[in-house]
C-alpha cells in the first residue's frame, strides 16, 4: 500500500509539475525502448480518425500525422497539453496544430459519440480500467471501431541495464500480468470483444489491448 501510493504520487508529479523530465525519464527506465513499446501499437489502429487519450508530450500525435491518420489528442495535464502544443507547432505551424488538442479526462471525453473510428491510450494510468473511461470509449467509438491500449511492456534482454529495467517494472507493476485478466472483463461487459495481443521485440515484449465495437 506504501509503495502503491507513493508510486502514484512520483506519477502525478511526472505528469505534470515534472513533466518536462518525462521524455528523459521514460528513456532511462525504459533503456531507450519506450517509444519502441509505443510504436507496437500501430498495427491495430483502424480508420483515420484516431483519438489519442492521454497524450503526453505529443510525439505520438506527430507519429499518427506523419502515418496519414487524422488524430486528435486529450489529456487532464495542463503541463502536457503545452509540451504538447509546442511540439505539435513547431512541426506544423499554427494551422497545422489547430483543432489537435483537447482538455478532459477519460471518463468524460469532450467529444461527440461515434465521432473516431480508433482511440489509442499508450502506458496509461488508472483510468483505463474505470468503467465509466470503458463506457466512454464504447460511446465515442463509430461501430466497427476498436480501442487499441498499450497497457505493459516486460523486458527480457540478459544485458545488466536489462535486468535492472525489468526489475524496476516489476515492482512499479508496469510489467504485471495480474490485471489483464479483469481488464478484458470489464470491456467485455461495457460491449466490447477485447483481446489481447503480444508484440515481441528484440530486447522486450510489449502486451496490446484491442477493445472493439462490433458493428
Amino acid at each position: 500500500m506504501i509503495l502503491r501510493a507513493a508510486l502514484r504520487l512520483a506519477f502525478g508529479l511526472l505528469y505534470n509539475q515534472l513533466a518536462w523530465a518525462y521524455d528523459l525519464v521514460s528513456w532511462t527506465v525504459s533503456i531507450g525502448q519506450w517509444r519502441s513499446w509505443q510504436r507496437a501499437a500501430w498495427p491495430y489502429l483502424r480508420g483515420r480518425r484516431v483519438l489519442e487519450v492521454a497524450h503526453g508530450p505529443g510525439h505520438m500525435l506527430l507519429d499518427l500525422i506523419a502515418l496519414g491518420f487524422e488524430p486528435v489528442g486529450i489529456d487532464p495535464s495542463r503541463a502536457m497539453s503545452r509540451l504538447a502544443r509546442r511540439r505539435l507547432q513547431r512541426a506544423l505551424g499554427e494551422a497545422g496544430a489547430f483543432g489537435r488538442l483537447l482538455r478532459g479526462r477519460a471518463e468524460a471525453l469532450p467529444v461527440a459519440a461515434g465521432s473516431f473510428q480508433c482511440i489509442l491510450a499508450t502506458f496509461p494510468t488508472e483510468f483505463v480500467g474505470h468503467p465509466r473511461a470503458a463506457a466512454e470509449f464504447y460511446r465515442v467509438l463509430a461501430p466497427g471501431g476498436a480501442l487499441v491500449c498499450v497497457p505493459a511492456a516486460r523486458i527480457t534482454g540478459g544485458a545488466f541495464a536489462d535486468r535492472w529495467a525489468a526489475w524496476l517494472f516489476r515492482i512499479t507493476g508496469q510489467s504485471s500480468l495480474d490485471w489483464f485478466m479483469p481488464l478484458l472483463e470489464r470491456y467485455t461487459a461495457a460491449g466490447f470483444q477485447a483481446r489481447l495481443e503480444h508484440v515481441r521485440l528484440p530486447r522486450s515484449v510489449v502486451t496490446v489491448m484491442i477493445a472493439e465495437r462490433m458493428p
